[in-house]
């Protein structure tokens, strides 16, 4: 993944009164992924027979790209989202840091799940604490920080947040794309494309949508 950071936003006086309500459609969307995605790859690990050289490869490179896509996520609330609600209140602001506190948590467990040194079999109860950390830290977010998100963060006229992460994706952008939008319903689906590149939903349509199919297929059977 592009090492390439994007500046922080820098909040000012006003973001206390956003002009419009930010959409959260694609962090609900992206922690549903997260959680569904973990648990399949915690089962998977339990079962995997190491003797299965290509089962092995194509689920140690989907856990990698899971983990890419909960990294990218949480330097996208880092660098753009948490930024403004700090700014918001006192209150808002503590409640920022204990998020942020437990991001450093979970960076641990993800280090530990993406341990090749350990086999993907012995790492499942690895990846199963990473699944329950993400799964209570996910729904902690949605109940106590995003009410704060949609009171602080001034969005873009149609909702959309004031910067667009995705591009430094960079080689991940059809894979995470994909990721998002295989988790998302179809009324989802249209909030998100939204939010990135135009020609985006195009090529997601052409190849990528299968691309990344094949790829959950291959990491956990048909």
């Amino acid at each position: 993944m592009s090492t390439t950071t994007v500046p922080p936003v820098s909040p000012t006086p006003a973001s206390t009164t956003p002009t419009r309500t930010l959409d959260l459609t694609p962090g609900y969307v992206a922690h549903r992924g997260l959680r569904e995605e973990l648990a399949r790859l915690t089962e998977v690990t339990r079962h995997l027979d190491p003797v299965d050289i290509l089962r092995v490869r194509a689920v140690e490179e989907h856990l990698a790209l899971v983990l890419r896509f909960l990294r990218a996520h949480h330097r996208e609330e880092h660098t753009v989202l948490y930024p403004w609600v700090r700014a918001g209140s006192p209150r808002a602001a503590r409640t920022v840091t204990a998020f942020q506190v437990e991001h450093s948590a979970l960076e641990d467990a993800m280090l530990r799940a993406a341990d090749r040194n350990v086999p993907l079999r012995d790492r499942s109860p690895a990846i199963g604490r990473l699944y329950d950390l993400v799964a209570r830290h996910s729904l902690a977010e949605e109940h106590q920080l995003f009410p704060l998100m949609r009171r602080h963060v001034r969005g873009t006229s149609d909702g959309r947040m004031p910067s667009r992460t995705v591009r430094v994706w960079g080689r991940d952008l059809p894979a995470l794309v994909a990721f998002h939008l295989h988790h998302a319903t179809e009324a989802e689906r249209r909030r998100v494309l939204r939010w990135i590149p135009p020609g985006t939903a195009l090529l997601w349509r052409a190849g990528w949508r299968r691309a990344y199919e094949r790829r959950r297929r291959a990491a956990y059977g048909s």
